[in-house]
């Protein structure tokens, strides 16, 4: 191991103190809060439609609002963090979502709702770019993809968690009840934020505000770290470097885009899984009861694959592990179109491992965009990457039911958005060959 000379190796080479701990447990918190806020609606559906009077259509209207926001923050907002800071993004986009909810909570027309929900998916997406980044950075070499892997099993538990609030508070409060608790989470991650939450040492030596000494050397005493005397030296840039809308450099621009292609195509069968799986189970003749088991095996199983994911992807290598969990996907798929019909204990193990691989590869291609783009370019890049999953996430649902409305068979239905896969496992491979090659070595983070 080389002897650490910059704040990050130091933070990468030695133990995590209880301070990186704090910061990683508040970033699971908020990522918690955006998995209550990402299906608050759907939860509330049933009574709003009813009691503000509003049509199926237009409530579909009001719900596809929030992707096509998430959307727009991933690829818009979140490269900001790189010039304003991770913490300054951060708080801004949770106080912004209290307020959106507590809105929502007051709304009663159908033109409000889709505004407050496209607002509330801008500020969602770049806040999951925020937080994976800041879990990065404040991680150490051995937990870091570990961490990453256990902050995304928030998003998870925040979706249980809103189920389980759903049938505690919709029923005996009304639909504003749910808002004002997801309300309530997001000003609790604020509040801790704003006294815990700091802008990494990465962060600080890629920008160096004037203050950047005293604030990086103000960290390490938190983290009871070694201070140091004098900046180390910026990294030197060879060649000129031209300013960029995007934010990325020209030399990045190939394995990026191939990063974007892997998302895009892979979110398009995630989200027609998303969407579409308990069709297909129907379809195989399942009723909802059973329906009910395979939807808590699959999201359950996907939990597991996050942690998994993250504790072996150091050891394995993100682009190996995602390969191997996106190939796995698909055969996955394929085999939930092969089980007989009427065969429901075995349907039931094939949607549990078409979660297990689909969450897992979902996890580790963000992995791999992490470790592929340097400090200054991080939040960038993954809110790229991730911008563009989530258009795949809504074609993926649209061309699902085009094909399945078109009458092709379970198998057939399977096996196309399984073989997709192909696509992003090969991308994946190509950046990470095209990084060897050519990119210029990242600022350490």
């Amino acid at each position: 191991m080389s002897q650490p000379i910059t704040p990050t190796d130091v933070i990468k080479q030695s133990a995590m103190g209880w301070y990186q701990y704090a910061i990683v447990a508040i970033c699971m918190l908020a990522y918690a809060a955006d998995g209550l806020d990402v299906v608050t609606l759907s939860y509330a559906a049933p009574v709003m439609i009813k009691e503000l009077h509003l049509s199926i259509q237009g409530f579909g209207l009001a719900s596809s609002a929030t992707p096509v926001g998430v959307a727009i923050g991933s690829i818009f907002v979140a490269p900001l963090a790189d010039r304003i800071g991770r913490r300054a993004l951060t708080l801004t986009l949770l106080g912004s979502l209290v307020a959106l909810l507590l809105i929502t909570a007051t709304n009663g027309t159908l033109t409000t709702l889709m505004i407050l929900r496209l607002l509330t998916g801008v500020c969602l997406g770049a806040l999951v770019v925020c937080l994976n980044v800041t879990v990065t950075e404040f991680s150490n070499e051995k937990r870091s993809n570990l961490l990453i892997g256990i902050l995304h099993s928030g998003y998870a538990f925040g979706g249980m968690l809103c189920g389980a609030m759903a049938g505690l508070l919709i029923e005996p409060y009304g639909w504003r009840s749910i808002f004002l608790g997801a309300a309530a989470l997001n000003l609790t991650a604020f509040l801790l934020g704003l006294f815990i939450l700091a802008d990494s040492p990465a962060f600080l030596m890629a920008r160096r505000p004037p203050d950047a000494l005293a604030r990086i050397n103000a960290l390490m005493r938190r983290m009871r770290k070694p201070e140091f005397a004098a900046l180390p030296e910026a990294p030197i840039v060879i060649g000129k470097q031209r300013a960029s809308l995007t934010v990325i450099p020209r030399s990045l621009w190939i394995g990026t885009a191939l990063l974007c292609l892997a998302g895009f195509v892979f979110t398009i069968s995630g989200g027609f899984m998303a969407g579409w799986r308990p069709q297909i189970l129907s379809m195989a003749g399942m009723n909802m009861q059973w329906n009910g088991v395979a939807g808590v095996t699959t999201y359950g199983a996907g939990i597991i694959a996050q942690l998994i994911v993250g504790a072996l992807s150091r050891r394995v290598g993100e682009v190996r592990i995602a390969t191997i969990f996106l190939l796995a996907m698909a055969a996955s798929f394929t085999l939930l179109g092969a089980v007989p019909d009427g065969a429901n204990w075995p349907l039931v193990a094939a949607s549990t491992l078409c979660g297990f691989f689909n969450v897992g590869a979902y996890t580790a291609l963000i992995l791999v965009t992490l470790n592929y783009h340097g400090v200054a370019t991080r939040n960038a890049g993954l809110g790229i990457m991730l911008g563009c999953s989530r258009i795949g996430g809504i074609i993926g649902p649209l061309l699902g039911g085009y094909v399945i409305g078109a009458g092709v068979g379970r198998f057939w239905v399977m096996l196309l958005f399984g073989g997709l896969m192909i696509v992003p496992a090969a991308a994946a491979v190509l950046a990470r060959m095209r990084a060897v090659q050519q990119q210029p070595k990242p600022i350490p983070a």
